[in-house]
């Protein structure tokens, strides 16, 4: 018989419990993220201005001083994610605490292969997504050439949902099944590439959806609670820092009980 699955409160706690025991070395981690990606503001800051101007962005893009920092600043950011996250994921899946040199030594270690894994998981939920993609794209560039009354297009544009929709789900599940494979391969429990793939949908295998409503909980309930506080000074920067920090410890908490079945 199977154990059920502790209550998403639970599990919540146990995230919340396992931040607090490690949280200073999660937040240097994190700022190797946030540094770098600093240096991307004053070209976005450009564009967005150039965009609600009607200006031409690309020659904006083109002409300003911004431009290589912009992209020495994504790259670095892109970089230092990576091995951020990694590093992260390993100083959450320790039995112990481990320091800080420990955590970025260890990512450092497992750092292409987890880099190619997390590539082809991508790649292949982007692909999977693709489906519902172009069926929107199309059907919202022919949908006022069908000579239909109002109703008509309201009844066509709910068939067009569902249809969507329906095409989604799938998209979900590989999502869900791909998405422990950089995990696994960090902690060497499998090789790089599609076995990484394979291994991570054998361990979420029989609990898809229990895994994808727990996940899409805490995403949703972490981004309320940051919307929340978006206007105050100071816990509007803080809090959404925390939560980016503590779904890392809820992601790696979820795994461990996957594993232990």
């Amino acid at each position: 018989m199977t154990t059920p699955f502790p209550t998403f409160i639970d599990q919540l706690s146990r995230a919340w419990k396992l931040f607090l025991s490690r949280w200073g070395t999660a937040v240097v981690l994190e700022l190797l993220i946030i540094i770098p990606a600093l240096l991307t503001i004053p070209l976005m800051v450009q564009y967005l201005s150039a965009l609600s101007q009607g200006v031409d962005v690309f020659t904006v893009v083109e002409q300003s001083p911004y431009t290589g920092q912009f992209l020495i600043g994504f790259f670095t950011a892109i970089f230092f994610g990576i091995l951020s996250m990694t590093a992260m994921m390993l100083l959450f899946t320790a039995e112990k605490k481990i320091s800080l040199f420990v955590a970025l030594t260890g990512a450092v270690k497992v750092y292409i292969p987890v880099l190619y894994t997390s590539f082809l998981a991508a790649l292949l939920v982007a692909i999977s997504f693709l489906p519902s993609e172009v069926l929107n794209f199309w059907y919202l560039s022919v949908r006022n050439t069908f000579p239909l009354s109002e109703g008509g297009l309201a009844a066509l544009d709910i068939v067009e949902f569902v249809a969507f929709v329906a095409l989604m789900i799938p998209a979900f599940i590989v999502t869900i099944w791909v998405m422990y494979a950089p995990l696994a391969v960090a902690l060497k429990e499998t090789s790089g590439g599609v076995r990484a793939l394979l291994f991570s949908k054998e361990v979420v295998r029989k609990h898809v959806w229990g895994v994808a409503w727990r996940m899409l909980g805490a995403l949703v309930l972490f981004q309320v609670v940051s919307i929340s506080v978006s206007q105050l000074p100071i816990a509007g920067v803080i809090v959404p820092f925390v939560l980016m920090i503590l779904t890392i410890a809820f992601f790696v908490e979820l795994y461990k009980e996957l594993r232990a079945r």
